[in-house]
């Protein structure tokens, strides 16, 4: 048969019947078969409406039930769930979740809540161990003021110790002393037969050791007439002392001596009448005066 068909030709019987055998339905697809199915499909199409509304309803609630949870504060939680759960609306479903959504609710601000408790503490820890690494410090610096200041004072002791001792050395140098121990006075400054007794005359037992009266430089030594044996002895105040009628001499000339110091024994040499020692004072090394007031003075007795 040929395809072309002309513009005006009408078809044939053929092709009306090769139309018609293409656009013509399956047996399965008759009368007999449309009517249940389309029953069964009004059916599904019921069920998945009433789905569909339900499920809305459902979660329309929920998204209710949920809008309204996020706006509670964790101190209304306990109040609107209960409320929430006596809504007659709410489904078996919805109650349950309303249910878990406070409890999250709560178990979060619990945990929250925990939260806070232990990084409060961990700050006042830090906070604590800060201020005992401050008193520590203030401790040790104090300490080390106080070991300053002990050391400072010992140092200003020990240099005042050390001045005092100087200065009483100094004195010590320039105390003045008797001349004998257990002296026994006999006779005084002044004339005598006819002449001037130029000294002091103290009775001693030949040997008695005698003693410079401070400190000072030996500037004579020897015999010398009617003196006998002598002594003469420069002290650090320009006086000299001299004793006379010696046993013998300890210090030769030229030779420093200091307070208390031997230097010479008693005796019985030259003019003498008896042991005993003859002292003279002569200030400045000039003329001898009486030695009573120059050794009182002195605080010699």
């Amino acid at each position: 048969m040929s395809d072309y068909s002309g513009r005006h030709r009408p078809p044939t019987r053929a092709e009306r019947r090769a139309i018609e055998r293409s656009s013509r339905l399956p047996k399965s697809f008759g009368p007999a078969y449309l009517v249940p199915t389309a029953a069964a499909a009004t059916l599904v199409l019921t069920a998945a409406g009433a789905t569909a509304a339900q499920s809305s309803s459902f979660t329309g609630a929920s998204a209710a039930t949920q809008a309204r949870g996020a706006l509670l504060t964790p101190t209304q939680d306990q109040d609107t769930a209960s409320s929430l759960l006596s809504d007659p609306a709410l489904g078996e479903s919805a109650r349950e979740e309303v249910t878990a959504s406070a409890q999250e609710r709560s178990g979060l601000a619990t945990r929250r809540q925990a939260a806070s408790t232990s990084v409060a503490k961990d700050q006042a820890r830090t906070q604590e161990r800060k201020r005992a690494a401050r008193d520590k410090a203030r401790a040790e610096l104090a300490a080390d003021k106080k070991r300053t200041s002990a050391s400072s004072t010992k140092d200003s002791t020990t240099a005042g110790s050390t001045s005092s001792e100087s200065s009483d050395t100094a004195t010590g140098a320039q105390s003045w002393v008797k001349p004998l121990d257990n002296a026994v006075f006999t006779s005084p400054f002044g004339q005598r037969w006819g002449r001037l007794h130029a000294g002091q005359d103290y009775a001693a037992p030949i040997g008695t050791p005698l003693k410079a009266l401070s400190s000072g430089t030996v500037v004579g030594a020897g015999p010398m007439s009617g003196y006998g044996v002598y002594i003469d002895i420069k002290y650090w105040d320009g006086t000299v002392s001299r004793y006379g009628h010696l046993t013998s001499v300890s210090a030769a000339v030229g030779q420093q001596v200091a307070p208390g110091d031997v230097v010479a024994l008693s005796g019985n040499t030259g003019h003498s009448t008896g042991p005993h020692l003859h002292m003279e004072i002569h200030p400045g090394g000039g003329g001898a005066i009486d030695p009573a007031g120059w050794l009182a003075e002195r605080g010699i007795a």
